[in-house]
């Protein structure tokens, strides 16, 4: 048996308690660029800079879940690649495509002058052909992980493409991207791809998320049923995380630290490395889970989900913003918070958070909220209404935005918010399931975009336009045809 110094053995301890994520060969940040820079810098250390193909960086950034981004139309970036003997490459990129009707490119490796490998939204190249697996575009923003190994040994100054493939490019934005010159472990992958979810509101399926320490901060194997919609807030200094706010639930929630603010680096709230709180939803809003009694009265609940802390979040003041579109007739729920950790949400074991007002945005402000304050690691929450006596039919929470609703019988159709400043949602329920077409027509009846649906009841489609203006949006189905007049700001 080997025997080591104390000195070493410390060392060692002290090594392995802070063991690191496996870092990328490349690593590009919209939050770390520059605008009037010649590239996009580089942060993995290696200088591996990307140059915009248009000579200089985009004009302005966008924000994903109040981070920045950058809107793409046309544009690429390229970076030198150092490619190893492995001949292996793997890419995680961040992005939201605005075209449902056309496929979009992610990224691209050349191998030789032939024979290249890559990914769009719908296909993944290589050097043997191409893997068809979507037909249609996803209208949020993506974390999307690919791994690809070549046999060509033969490369010509290779260099890696993003939002390029062939005659292809992307029209929506582009947040962050990662490359890899060799084949990280499955760890190394949920752990990247957490720290992307967390840091832009993107809910990834079927997975534990783990942070660069490999600690557990979203539980998916035991609590399976609370992944419908996931967000947090949180810090990781090893991978450069510090998010303090974040949409939740389709955006018709916000959760921070602190108070709300325009951006994540704005909010000045202070957050501890390791420490984390992440919310996970058992249904999608605005469907209504149960009736159930609370103190003696019979009560609606929407919105159920669970609050998993790490570290010593418990300690932090949290605000919940509900969108009051969430909410028909104007009726403000009361925010329950399950201490038990059982999500039964017993009588003496509940805490009622009522709403403190609306904010100028619109939504019911419940604040200075503390989560898992008896250490169990979790509580479970939701949204609740009082049900009249005297009424026969309980009143619903419906998520009915400021456009309205249209449509005949059971047929649902809204376009919210309206006006708006050019990003808009088309929701439609059908009492059958059923293929949707809706399409967007400027004042001169030009068709800009086009986005569909297939064989199911309720859909929702995300959409932009670039230029204030009058737009009208066709609704097609075989059960309803409908046209909407919308303004743009």
């Amino acid at each position: 048996m080997k025997i080591f110094p104390l000195t070493t053995f410390l060392l060692l301890t002290a090594f392995l308690c802070t063991a690191q994520v496996q870092r990328p060969t490349a690593w590009l940040r919209a939050d770390s660029a520059v605008l009037n820079a010649p590239s996009w810098a580089d942060v993995s250390g290696n200088g591996l800079d990307a140059a915009p193909s248009s000579g200089a960086m985009p004009a302005a950034f966008s924000r994903m879940n109040f981070n920045k981004c950058f809107e793409m139309d046309g544009g690429t970036f390229t970076l030198p690649l150092g490619i190893n003997d492995s001949r292996q490459s793997d890419v995680i990129v961040v992005y939201e495509t605005y075209d449902t009707a056309n496929e979009n490119a992610l990224w691209q490796v050349r191998l030789d002058t032939a024979k290249r490998i890559g990914q769009t939204t719908r296909r993944i190249l290589n050097d043997n052909g191409q893997i068809t697996y979507d037909t249609a575009n996803r209208m949020k923003p993506v974390v999307n992980y690919l791994s690809q190994s070549w046999r060509t040994p033969e490369v010509c100054a290779p260099t890696l493409t993003l939002c390029g493939a062939d005659s292809l490019r992307i029209k929506g934005r582009i947040a962050e991207a990662l490359y890899f010159d060799r084949r990280i472990s499955d760890t190394a992958v949920i752990q990247w791809i957490s720290y992307l979810a967390v840091k832009y509101g993107i809910t990834l399926a079927q997975t534990d998320y783990l942070d660069s320490r490999r600690n557990v901060v979203w539980d998916y194997t035991n609590y399976p049923g609370y992944c419908a919609s996931i967000a947090g807030v949180g810090r990781d200094d090893s991978v450069g995380l510090c998010q303090k706010q974040t949409y939740y639930a389709d955006g018709q929630i916000i959760i921070g630290i602190n108070q709300l603010a325009n951006t994540n680096e704005d909010n000045a709230a202070f957050i501890a490395d390791g420490d984390f709180i992440v919310f996970g939803m058992e249904g999608v809003l605005p469907a209504v889970s149960e009736i159930y009694t609370q103190s003696g009265e019979a009560c609606e609940v929407v919105g159920r989900s669970m609050a998993q802390v790490t570290g010593g979040a418990r300690s932090y003041s949290t605000f919940i913003l509900l969108d009051t579109a969430a909410v028909q007739d104007g009726i403000a729920p009361v925010l329950l918070i399950d201490r038990s950790g059982t999500g039964d949400f017993p009588a003496g074991e509940t805490e009622q958070v009522h709403p403190a007002g609306l904010d100028s945005l619109g939504h019911y402000i419940y604040g200075n909220v503390h989560w898992d304050t008896d250490r169990s690691g979790r509580d479970f929450f939701c949204f609740a209404v009082t049900v009249p006596d005297t009424m026969g039919t309980p009143k619903a929470l419906a998520a009915d935005g400021t456009g309205g609703d249209e449509g005949d019988g059971d047929v649902r159709i809204r376009l919210l918010p309206n006006p708006n400043h050019g990003k808009f949602t088309v929701e439609t329920e059908y009492p059958e399931a059923q293929d949707v077409a809706v399409s967007v027509y400027d004042s001169d009846g030009k068709l800009l975009l086009t986005m569909t649906g297939r064989g199911q009841r309720s859909y929702r489609f995300k959409g932009w336009v670039a230029h204030a203006g009058h737009y009208l949006i066709d609704i097609a189905s075989p059960s309803e045809h409908k046209t909407l007049k919308m303004v743009v700001n």
